[in-house]
């Protein structure tokens, strides 16, 4: 996502310059309206693309973060701080991007603390465990949307491609995600590796 970022840039005071990859991600998860919105965005566009960008990141959170009550409340705060500055009349409020840094943090299990250390950026300091963990768990079903997923990449598209798998799965296992699992597992050994 940083080719994003680095591709989106101020032209002026009142608008954005909007690069294609910038348009894609967006449409991806905002909606097909901003295809072709890519060029120059006036800064009331703009605006509003924060704010649903916002809203979008709200409902993630809500729907697949299960944690302790602390922790949601924490979440709630740099949201609503997040909402709060997409508002701001300065579309590049410095206060966006330390709320997206606080979400992003808090989800990893909470920010190093550099406050009263001599010694920065030490692996160990970025271990964020003390109060939670971060952990994914896939089950067999999301396990075959992973290497449906992947199957589209170069990386994994040589060895078989997506069609083929999806008939595979669909046709062959008739959606089956565990029996499908056994199979590929057996015929796509070191592909299975690489992707988990």
């Amino acid at each position: 996502m940083s080719s994003i970022l680095t591709e989106t840039k101020r032209k002026n005071m009142s608008e954005v310059e909007l690069f294609i990859l910038a348009e894609i991600y967006l449409a991806k998860i905002l909606g097909s309206t901003l295809l072709y919105s890519h060029g120059t965005v006036g800064e009331k566009r703009w605006k509003a693309i924060l704010g649903r960008i916002s809203t979008a990141i709200e409902k993630a959170v809500k729907q697949n973060v299960i944690t302790d009550n602390f922790h949601k409340s924490e979440l709630e705060k740099y949201i609503t701080g997040l909402k709060e500055a997409c508002k701001k009349k300065e579309c590049y409020d410095p206060s966006i991007i330390l709320s997206l840094v606080s979400i992003i943090f808090e989800l990893l299990g909470g920010a190093p603390d550099y406050t009263s250390q001599r010694r920065m950026n030490r692996n160990d300091d970025y271990v964020l465990t003390s109060q939670r963990k971060l952990q994914y768990f896939q089950s067999p079903y999301q396990r075959v949307k992973t290497i449906l997923r992947a199957s589209r990449e170069n990386a994994y598209s040589k060895f078989h491609k997506h069609d083929d798998l999806f008939n595979e799965f669909a046709l062959t296992f008739r959606s089956d995600a565990e029996e499908f699992l056994k199979w590929y597992k057996k015929k796509y050994p070191k592909v299975y590796l690489m992707i988990f």
